[in-house]
């Protein structure tokens, strides 16, 4: 069992080298043992029951319509901002943050001009910078 799971993990590796070797980016199921195509459909009710689609504005890139979850009415009442009765204050972008477009892929981090100089992970002026997993964050440490 453990040797599979190694196997797996390494056929993983090897998939996203040649990905990057040939310059062609796809999805891709390289643990069929565990991840079938049709996915969890057990899962999958539980989610559709418990949740529901909404159109989230997300920070940096805006509206996606259809791209979200929220808890359906009859679970409202295991919604923290709702049951502790918080206020959400829209903060806008900081217009010197380019995280929206780096998200897209349109932009790299260090194409941002203030990458790495007003903006840093002690300093971040946007989403990306913000956590050790954020796309400038990870560049900023490790290129």
């Amino acid at each position: 069992m453990r040797c599979s799971r190694a196997l797996d993990i390494m056929k993983g590796i090897a998939a996203l080298v040649q990905q990057v070797e040939t310059g062609r980016p796809e999805v891709a199921n390289e643990y069929p043992r565990s991840v079938q195509p049709e996915g969890n459909p057990k899962a999958q009710e539980l989610m559709r029951q418990v949740f529901e689609i909404c159109d989230p504005d997300w920070r940096g890139i805006g509206v996606v319509p259809d791209s979200g979850l929220r808890l359906r009415e009859e679970f409202a009442r295991y919604d923290v901002i709702e049951r502790l009765d918080i206020e959400l204050i829209a903060v806008p972008d900081n217009p010197a943050c380019h995280c929206g477009e780096v998200l897209r892929g349109v932009m790299r981090p260090q194409e941002c001009g203030a990458f790495g100089k007003a903006c840093t992970p002690e300093r971040p002026l946007g989403p990306c910078m913000v956590s050790s997993e954020g796309s400038c964050a990870a560049v900023y440490k490790y290129e």
